[in-house]
C-alpha cells in the first residue's frame, strides 16, 4: 500500500506576527486593543460563536479571527451592510469598503474562519439561528440609539460568561449608553485597553 501524504496545517503566527498582520490593515484599532481583542477571541469555545458589529475594511476582524484561530476556533460572523453612510464624527463608509475587507481577509489568511453578513445588525439578530454568542463586539454605528439597539437586539443571543466588548468608549453616546447600563447593573466591566471596553451581562 502506498504511504499517504498530508499537507500539514499552516502554523499559527505568533503574537508579534499577528498584531502585525493587523496592523497591516487599515483602521483605527490601537495595538493594545488589537491584543485585547484576540484574547478575547481565543477564550470563545468552538462550540459558540464570534459576532462583530462594524467592520469597515477588516481590522478589528482580522484580530479576532488570529485570536479565535488560536484558542478554541469559534467561528467570527461578521456583520456589516456596507451601505453609504457618514459617521457621527464625519466618516464616509460605504460599499468600496467591502472589497477592501474581502481582500484583507485573505491576504491575513484568515478568509475560512469569518462568515461575512452584509445584512442590518438588527436583522441578523432577528433571524439569528446559530451557536450562542461567546463574545460580541459592538463597533457599528456609535449613535446612542444604534448602539442601544445593537445591545438589545443580541443579548438573548449571548451564551451564559459571554463577554460584550465596546469600541470607541470615548465616544459620548457609546458612554452613555455603558453608564446607564452600569447603573442598571445590567453591564460589570471586565477589563478595558485604549477605548475598547469588556463587560459581562446580567
Amino acid at each position: 500500500m502506498a504511504p499517504t501524504t498530508q499537507t500539514p496545517a499552516p502554523s499559527e503566527p505568533g503574537l508579534e506576527s499577528a498584531l502585525e498582520l493587523v496592523e497591516g490593515v487599515e483602521g483605527w484599532l490601537a495595538r493594545e486593543e488589537a491584543a485585547l481583542l484576540m484574547d478575547l477571541a481565543a477564550a470563545v469555545p468552538g462550540r459558540e460563536a464570534i459576532v462583530e458589529l462594524g467592520n469597515y475594511r477588516g481590522r478589528s476582524t482580522v484580530a479576532l479571527a488570529l485570536g479565535a484561530r488560536s484558542g478554541g476556533g469559534a467561528q467570527v460572523y461578521s456583520v456589516d451592510p456596507h451601505v453609504e453612510f457618514t459617521g457621527p464624527r464625519g466618516g464616509r463608509f460605504g460599499r468600496e469598503d467591502q472589497a477592501h475587507l474581502y481582500a484583507n481577509l485573505a491576504r491575513a489568511g484568515v478568509g475560512a474562519a469569518v462568515s461575512v453578513v452584509g445584512l442590518d445588525s438588527r436583522r441578523v439578530a432577528a433571524a439569528w439561528d446559530g451557536p450562542g454568542v461567546g463574545l460580541l463586539f459592538i463597533d457599528g454605528d456609535h449613535r446612542y440609539e444604534a448602539v442601544r439597539a445593537d445591545l438589545d437586539a443580541w443579548r438573548a443571543h449571548l451564551a451564559p460568561g459571554a463577554r460584550v466588548a465596546f469600541d470607541d468608549c470615548d465616544f459620548a453616546d457609546v458612554a452613555r449608553l455603558i453608564a446607564e447600563r452600569t447603573r442598571a447593573h445590567e453591564l460589570t466591566l471586565r477589563g478595558r485597553a485604549g477605548k475598547v471596553a469588556v463587560y459581562s451581562l446580567r
